[in-house]
């Protein structure tokens, strides 16, 4: 009895692990500590933005596996100063904003299960993958840094603006970004299981996340 206790407290402090019963409607993704650290804490109270983006794939287990349909969201933690409280921005229709006033509530609201629906419409043998990123150098981020680059600066080179100035602000941003903040990434997936024929439930939004949203299978 004691090691299944045991087992049970190691399962819950992983930090992504993602579980399927079958007939239900979609995984359940158990996302852990993956929040660690007072860096992060720090980085957002200096002004840093803090992105956590969670994937989830139905795979179809052939000779070459293939993808059959995906689920995403992202999250945006940012701190107001003047309010000096946290904020969570959630993606999608419509996008969500919490507050909170400790870090900790952050990683509370967070940290937790999630049940996205997407599950298989046919017969066969699959499985699901989770991905979980916490980043705060992106794509998008190096794109503003182009925009700026083509944009911020072009003022100031034709004389109507601070060179100084431009790079200065542009430079703080990007220094703000990569302030010793590494991207975290954690994969999990699950077993095999096989769904019978005339079976599969059919597919669906994310019911635990409003800012849940689905792209098809490629």
């Amino acid at each position: 009895m004691w090691l299944l206790v045991a087992l049970g407290i190691v399962l819950q402090q992983l930090p992504l692990d993602i579980t399927y019963e079958p007939g239900a409607t979609g995984p359940v993704v158990h996302v852990g500590p993956v929040l660690y650290g007072d860096e992060l804490e720090d980085g957002a109270r200096s002004g840093l933005p803090i992105r956590v983006r969670v994937r989830v794939e139905l795979w179809q287990d052939r000779f070459f596996d293939q993808l059959v349909d995906s689920t995403s969201w992202s999250t945006i933690i940012l701190f107001e100063p003047l309010g000096g409280r946290f904020q969570i921005r959630s993606s999608g229709d419509p996008a969500t904003i919490l507050a909170y006033d400790t870090f900790r509530g952050v990683r509370a609201a967070l940290e937790t299960a999630y049940r996205p629906r997407l599950s298989p419409a046919r017969d066969g043998r699959f499985y699901y993958t989770a991905s979980l990123q916490i980043e705060t150098l992106s794509v998008s981020d190096l794109e503003e840094l182009e925009r700026w680059l083509q944009g911020e600066l072009q003022p100031a080179v034709s004389g109507r603006g601070s060179v100084p100035g431009a790079i200065g602000q542009g430079a703080k941003r990007l220094m703000l970004r990569i302030l010793d903040l590494p991207t975290r990434r954690f994969d999990a997936r699950t077993g095999r299981f096989r769904v019978p024929a005339a079976s599969g439930p059919s597919t669906g939004e994310a019911v635990s996340l409003p800012h849940g949203r689905r792209s098809g299978g490629r």
